[in-house]
């Protein structure tokens, strides 16, 4: 098959079972009875810096075999057509998928963020056929799959897919899902698996160390990143396809004419245009961005999805605005102000905060 979900061997079922019995083991701090001068609250007025090290610490102090198995990997076969592995990833509601050529090596991935563009230059293509202009916001500024490309190699192996031996760290793991991964893989898996026993997201990640937050008082201001991009509610589709695909970014926030925020506006939106769940795709790039996101509110409402947006503001709590993003299944809460978009907290945020040592101005923890 040229697009796939790889089976699991009967062992790796029920060693998930006790990967997800210990999960309730991880929050050691908050189930050991610690001295006060060693509680992360004490030291947050001390030495804030202390706050993230002792986070590296804990990760530092469990395994990436810990990880519960939440899935099977899925794979996308190295033969298979852009617009097909695009296609697959929308169907199948994930952000990135390893891809896997026929000797079963991972040659590297296939993220959502590269359809963007993507989608740009079919547009862009098929209004020329039609004797109309098109062209991008921001040429040369962005990395173009070519439409002639008979598979997805070439745009795979702009992303390297990242492997670990399941006795590596979750220090490690979550440092390069900090450093612009969305997924890593887990070694120790069979053969036909590209050797994989599990594909951890920055989404299961974030839920297994999620407790470990509410002791670190952080605001979201410590964590965000801002200025929030946007575009107003009457611009077309395609600038938000183009604005995502030249700036390298997955989320947008769509804003009236006061400059309140009414959606957001994702890589995730892709399906729209390829039509997923027995939708119709919608090719029309050229309708206000209200008028073609308002296809995806309507059908949210009709299969009781989660709403399209989440705001939170600067002064939050980070622990809470975290429980959100792992209750909801969200990438992203946009940060706002008087609901204006002043910023925007990602999953990616919360690990490059907590477990990277770069500098960062607008970091009060560090």
């Amino acid at each position: 098959r040229w697009l796939c979900d790889a089976g699991c061997p009967p062992a790796s079922r029920s060693a998930s079972h006790s990967q997800r019995e210990s999960l309730s083991s991880f929050p050691l701090s908050s189930r050991t009875a610690a001295r006060a001068s060693d509680d992360p609250t004490h030291m947050a007025g001390k030495d804030p810096k202390a706050l993230r090290e002792h986070f590296q610490g804990l990760l530092s102090a469990k395994k990436a075999g810990d990880l519960p198995i939440e899935r099977e990997p899925l794979f996308i076969n190295a033969n298979t057509i852009p617009l097909d592995g695009f296609k697959f990833l929308a169907e199948k509601h994930i952000r990135a998928c390893p891809v896997i050529n026929d000797d079963l090596k991972i040659i590297g991935t296939l993220d959502l963020r590269d359809s963007c563009g993507f989608i740009c230059q079919l547009f862009v293509e098929a209004q020329q056929k039609e004797g109309k202009k098109g062209s991008f916001v921001s040429q040369g500024t962005r990395q173009k799959i070519a439409l002639e490309d008979m598979n997805v190699t070439g745009v795979a192996q702009k992303r390297q897919f990242t492997t670990f031996p399941p006795d590596t760290s979750l220090l490690e793991v979550a440092l390069a899902l900090a450093t612009g991964s969305h997924i890593v893989g887990i070694l120790g898996g069979p053969e036909s698996q590209g050797c994989l026993s599990r594909v951890v997201t920055q989404g299961i990640l974030l839920k297994f160390v999620a407790p470990e937050l509410e002791n670190l008082k952080i605001p979201v201001k410590a964590v965000m990143t801002s200025p929030a991009v946007s575009l107003k509610w009457n611009d077309p589709a395609l600038k938000g396809f183009e604005l995502m695909a030249t700036k390298g970014i997955s989320s947008i926030a769509i804003v009236e004419e006061t400059g309140q925020i009414i959606h957001n506006m994702s890589a995730s939106d892709v399906r729209l245009y390829f039509g997923v769940d027995g939708s119709e795709g919608d090719k029309d790039l050229t309708q206000e961005m209200e008028d073609y996101l308002a296809k995806k509110s309507a059908g949210n409402a009709k299969s009781k999805a989660r709403a399209p947006i989440s705001v939170c503001k600067e002064g939050d709590d980070l622990h809470n605005v975290v429980t959100k993003l792992v209750k909801t299944g969200y990438h992203r809460v946009w940060v706002v102000k008087d609901k204006k978009p002043v910023g925007v907290l990602s999953l990616t945020d919360v690990f490059k905060k907590l477990v990277t040592n770069e500098k960062d101005d607008n970091c009060c923890i560090l």
